[in-house]
């Protein structure tokens, strides 16, 4: 918009202005001027210093007042270096152009401040599009964390439920294992209970330690291939092709687990468990640190219990006797290390093994967050829930469904939920002695 008293200006102005393709408005007086800005938005302010009743600073000091965002320029023929000041402090002008003046000077002045005012509006834009963006990607965020704790927490259900139905599996087959005639009800249990004692002894956690207790449960599986005249008879009474016979029974454990996925791990510490540390054991001869250690880990805690079972031995030993026999086979057929640690773990919970205070109620008494201190069994054999498991609401009401549609009433060993552990926790790990 163009401000100026003399109608000639203003038609010089009209006529110059054609050149470019802008939209222009043209104005005689201040008052005019501020009208029209008050009905339209413009760019720039092109305005004369001397007019009647409104000087140009004057009615540029009221444009920037208004309409901070409009450039303002002044356009005067005056010498007069303090009104040029007064338009400059007051007015806020950009730049001021002299009369009379040189059209390509003036075109190019105009241009230049339509750049920078379309620069202007461009960035603004820019940044509400940005803040726009920015605020519609914070949001997207916030609903992918919210996603993905979602599927985070769905997942970690998910491997929960499959470590409880992977750990009722192995424990249901190894409780279908023992039901086998000739072998010790109960048997793998201990042995697993051990191995899982002295794992946290070593420091020995997560996927290890379950594969380890896993072999344990399930270190017989293979002897289901052998006669019942073989597994009738301890270990020592067996002759050469007996022992021939009886010595396939890890090879078979590994084979019949091999398949699973889960249990490979398992069934390479089964497949070793008879290795002897000096070499003279079965099916590779492996020696040293050359056998796995969930194998050595495996072999000593069978044989801790087999000696006190009258497995190995026509005569069981005491608890004590199975220790010394341990001691004196130490780097023979056991890892002297481990024999150390196994030593220090017993001393341990010798001292610290709590008295469970257990108590036997009938399935319509159950109350979640009881555990079990025996394995619950049907008359028929049938494993319902194993030992140390909580028992839950859902257990609960299957039970008491297996009751009322089969007609009994099973006795349920337990712990109270007050009481203390069923089982010790294994100590501390101890430093191995030299």
């Amino acid at each position: 918009m163009f401000v100026d008293d003399d109608q000639a200006i203003l038609s010089s102005l009209k006529r110059l202005m054609r050149k470019l393709p802008l939209q222009c408005w043209y104005a005689s007086s201040g008052a005019e001027g501020l009208q029209i800005l008050s009905q339209i938005s413009v760019d720039l302010v092109v305005s004369d210093m001397r007019m009647p009743e409104m000087a140009g600073d004057i009615f540029l000091a009221q444009v920037r007042s208004l309409y901070p965002q409009t450039v303002r320029y002044l356009l005067t023929g005056q010498s007069d270096m303090q009104s040029t000041i007064a338009a400059l402090n007051n007015g806020g002008i950009s730049r001021f152009i002299h009369k009379p003046w040189a059209d390509e000077e003036l075109l190019i002045a105009l241009q230049d401040c339509v750049r920078l005012t379309r620069l202007k509006s461009e960035n603004t834009l820019l940044m509400a599009q940005t803040q726009v963006q920015a605020e519609q990607v914070q949001f997207m965020n916030q609903l992918l964390e919210k996603r993905v704790n979602k599927r985070t927490h769905m997942l970690r259900n998910a491997m929960r439920q499959l470590e409880t139905s992977y750990g009722d599996f192995v424990r249901g087959l190894s409780y279908f294992v023992s039901l086998r005639s000739g072998l010790i009800k109960g048997q793998s249990q201990q042995v697993s209970e051990l191995c899982g004692w002295l794992c946290d002894a070593l420091n020995i956690q997560g996927g290890d330690k379950k594969h380890i207790v896993s072999a344990a449960l399930l270190h017989e599986l293979g002897k289901l291939a052998m006669p019942e005249a073989l597994l009738s008879r301890s270990e020592v009474h067996l002759n050469s092709c007996d022992q021939e016979k009886y010595r396939q029974y890890p090879v078979i454990g590994e084979m019949a687990l091999g398949g699973i996925k889960t249990l490979e791990a398992s069934s390479l510490l089964i497949r070793h468990q008879n290795e002897h540390f000096d070499g003279s054991g079965y099916p590779e001869g492996l020696s040293g640190e050359k056998i796995p250690l969930g194998a050595r880990i495996l072999l000593l805690c069978k044989h801790y219990v087999g000696l006190q079972t009258g497995m190995m031995r026509q005569t069981p030993l005491t608890a004590e006797d199975a220790l010394k026999v341990l001691h004196q086979q130490a780097g023979k057929l056991y890892d002297p290390k481990l024999v150390t640690a196994f030593f220090l773990l017993m001393i341990s919970m010798e001292h610290e093994t709590v008295t469970p205070q257990e108590s036997i109620v009938s399935i319509r008494d159950l109350e979640p967050g009881m555990v079990l201190c025996q394995d619950l069994i049907t008359v028929h054999g049938v494993l319902l829930i194993a030992r140390n498991q909580e028992i839950t609401l859902l257990n609960i009401q299957r039970l008491r469904h297996i009751r009322e549609f089969y007609g009994f009433n099973l006795p349920v060993y337990v712990v109270n939920p007050a009481s203390p552990k069923l089982y010790p926790t294994a100590p501390p790990p101890a430093p191995f002695l030299p």
